[in-house]
């Protein structure tokens, strides 16, 4: 089958995001290749960067999307959509392909429509099917039932993690199955992006230039903190790629695009410390010489000194490390990170005596916090050796055992999905007797104002060191958090 794969448009609180490729979008665009069908990927993305309301456009015009759907040749579309504020363009854009093309069926995948597939079906009539979760071997099996010319919800009935819309009823079959066997999965996609045209959109992530590309390690995490959502889309199991095979990729990637600048993008690169120290070993012995960072983050419970070291003589040159509060009571009781503060504070200072660059991730805003517990943050911020602060505002995801908590007790404030405002970790989404979404805001500035007090002499550093943390676009970006503050929160 000819299958046209499209990743949106979005908005953004700044006009200085990453621009990154869309690995869910090039891992399911290699499968189904290897699968025998002639796959093309298409970001809607790419486009100009407008201001609309209080936040940015990222991408084409809706006629411009119009224009390519008529010139390009597909039999079966499938659209991703990560965040709950980019629905309404995948809406759009499936309404554009019915319009072009009536009889091609609209596949929908990613976070948004793997817990909300019902509103995903009631909202846009123009969605055949929703791949729930991890997709690869749903969409090919969906792909070659199609070809056999089955009708759709023929070909859905027996797959595993797929809804289907037939008539006016939906039918679903849960996601049961996935892969254990990441290093059976062929490596991403590239060929099919024009990955030179995404270089010149791309923005430095902290201290790593373009050219840069991302890396996947593992997939879902076992810890289940009470605020995420991972385990929706990738299971409740943590499955990992092997070091050879991350050391394969790498090398492939060097060779084929002469890139060597990579930022992982996954959580638990170090669950396993064998693995993650053997990587590192790898790419010193193969002799890659390659830069890399964790602007995803890199979770705190599973580093210790000795990879703190293999890091660095790797080309580790920064690390995103999420401690998300100072309160021992928001961070392990109502997080549920079970993170000890000695922990933290050992890591931050191994990755200071080591020379690598930490940036801190902070949430503010959970269910029951309290000014107390901002306090408590900001003690934390001034006493790591830190190098940068981000701070984010909670937000509740469905499926997971806050967002419930925060339902049961009517504190949710949720903005409409359909919000031009909506931007996930930057609006405020609760109200509690502690604290309005205003609040919030106000909490989030002040402990980026704590940082700056107590951290002044590591952010001028980072502003002098060549290629440092702190560079235009950084700047911009921290700008933009700071100042958005979308209508709706002025309450």
């Amino acid at each position: 089958m000819k299958i046209l794969l499209i990743y949106p448009q979005y908005t953004h609180s700044s006009e200085f995001d990453l621009r990154s490729p869309s690995l869910s979008l090039v891992y399911l665009a290699s499968y189904l290749e290897r699968g025998g069908h002639e796959v093309k990927i298409f970001d809607a993305s790419l486009g100009p960067v407008k201001r609309t309301g209080k936040v940015f456009h990222y991408g084409i015009a809706d006629d411009q999307m119009a224009a390519y759907l008529r010139t390009a040749s597909f039999d079966l579309v499938g659209i991703t959509c990560s965040f709950t504020s980019r629905w309404r363009f995948v809406a759009k854009i499936a309404q554009l392909v019915k319009d072009i093309s009536p009889s091609a069926p609209v596949v929908v995948g990613g976070l948004f429509p793997t817990y909300s597939w019902r509103y995903c079906f009631e909202n846009s009539p123009h969605t055949d099917v929703i791949i729930l979760g991890e997709g690869e071997e749903t969409f090919l099996s969906l792909a070659d039932h199609l070809e056999k010319k089955l009708s759709l919800p023929g070909s859905c009935g027996a797959l595993d993690g797929v809804a289907w819309r037939q008539g006016t009823e939906f039918f679903i079959n849960p996601k049961t199955r996935y892969n254990n066997d990441l290093d059976e999965l062929p490596f991403p996609a590239w060929h099919l992006m024009d990955i030179q045209r995404y270089f010149k959109f791309q923005r430095r992530i902290f201290d790593l230039p373009s050219d840069a590309l991302p890396l996947l390690s593992s997939r879902s995490c076992p810890n289940r903190c009470r605020f995420c959502n991972m385990y929706v889309t990738q299971g409740e199991r943590w499955r990992f790629r092997s070091a050879g095979n991350m050391l394969d990729e790498i090398e492939y990637l060097i060779k084929t695009f002469g890139v060597r600048n990579y930022y992982f993008v996954d959580d638990n690169f170090s669950m396993n410390l064998t693995r993650a120290k053997d990587i590192c070993r790898g790419i010193i012995e193969r002799g890659l010489r390659i830069k890399y960072n964790f602007h995803n983050g890199l979770s705190i419970k599973t580093i210790d000194e000795e990879l703190v070291c293999l890091l660095k003589a790797s080309g580790c040159i920064s690390v995103c490390l999420a401690v998300e509060s100072g309160s021992e009571r928001i961070r392990n009781e109502v997080y549920g990170k079970k993170l000890p503060t000695e922990k933290i504070v050992n890591v931050f200072r191994w990755f200071r005596q080591a020379g690598i660059p930490s940036v801190a991730y902070f949430m503010v805003g959970a269910p029951s916090e309290t000014y107390a517990d901002i306090v408590e943050t900001k003690k934390m911020i001034a006493s790591l050796p830190m190098s940068l602060v981000a701070v984010s505002a909670y937000t509740p995801y469905p499926g997971t055992e806050l967002y419930d908590e925060c339902v049961d007790k009517g504190w949710l404030c949720e903005t409409p999905v359909d919000d031009e405002n909506r931007v996930e970790m930057f609006v405020p989404m609760l109200t509690t007797p502690d604290f309005k979404p205003a609040d919030v805001l106000r909490w989030k500035r002040e402990v980026y104002f704590s940082f700056l007090w107590h951290h002044w002499r590591d952010l001028l550093w980072e502003m002098l060191r060549p290629n440092g943390l702190v560079n235009m676009d950084a700047a911009g970006k921290f700008m933009g958090m700071l100042r958005f503050n979308p209508k709706e929160n002025k309450q």
